[in-house]
């Protein structure tokens, strides 16, 4: 559609104008309209509303029939399977394929969609430890920055020192380093620290995103063995992949290998 110059529309007569414009396009706009109405209260699998499925403790074979025939009772079409911390069954071992094939016999049977959730825990990069067992360099990586009372040592760690005084900031770090006698006072000392392992992340850690080959190696970990098990059900019963808020962060996260 072309306007001429100097035109212009209300956001209330742009939605009108769209309104008739899809009217248009098809004789049938009221039925349409009711079709639609039918769906809201009826709809397919690819507009259900549809939980996080929680996947922990050692599962059945049973557990995931049971479950999936519980949610179509309530008109739930799709689920995400949701690995989750106190998961006993192996990530993405032979045992969690066989699971998942599972239900897919009774998402079939049921007219349903499983959607996968791309990490074993939260968030998503690391595939619960796969990436940084694979990958000890990609251990996440922070910048903490910490007040002391007199210069520190050295060390590997240690990125810049700076001494404040009189709310003036002096970088000192080539003194420090030298190992030069400095004065007691205000200290900044700023240095690298490494992500330690968590329960949160399976007794792994997070990794550092700005590594480069990490992001290669999350997908390869994660996403060939679903290709490689599931594949065929891409587009069919596995609709998509939740991918959930990969991030930096300070302490169990990263920064740039010496910013």
């Amino acid at each position: 559609m072309k306007l001429l110059p100097g035109f212009s529309c209300s956001p209330c007569v742009w939605i009108a104008l769209l309104c008739v414009i899809a009217c248009s396009a098809s004789p049938s706009g009221a039925g349409n309209s009711s079709e639609a109405k039918s769906l809201f209260q009826n709809p397919p699998r690819q507009y259900s509303t549809g939980p996080l499925w929680v996947w922990n403790d050692l599962l059945t074979e049973q557990q995931i029939r049971d479950t999936m025939r519980d949610l179509a009772g309530q008109s739930v079409k799709q689920v995400w399977v949701h690995p989750r911390p106190g998961l006993m069954t192996p990530y993405l071992s032979s045992d969690w394929f066989r699971l998942w094939k599972v239900a897919f016999d009774e998402a079939r049977r049921l007219d349903m969609n499983v959607w996968i959730y791309d990490e074993n825990s939260y968030p998503s990069g690391f595939a619960g430890g796969l990436v940084p067992d694979a990958m000890p360099e990609s251990r996440g990586m922070g910048l903490s920055l910490r007040e002391a009372k007199s210069a520190p040592k050295w060390d590997a760690a240690t990125l810049a020192v700076f001494q404040v005084d009189t709310g003036k900031c002096a970088n000192v770090s080539l003194q420090v380093k030298r190992g030069d006698a400095m004065p007691e006072g205000k200290y900044l000392v700023a240095s690298v620290v490494r992500a330690g392992n968590s329960p949160w992340n399976g007794d792994r850690c997070y990794v550092n995103l700005l590594s480069p080959g990490v992001t290669e190696k999350f997908l390869e970990v994660t996403m060939e063995p679903y290709r490689r098990e599931i594949g065929s059900q891409f587009g069919k019963r596995v609709p998509g992949v939740f991918s959930d808020e990969p991030n930096i962060q300070i302490g169990r996260a990263s920064c740039r290998e010496r910013v």
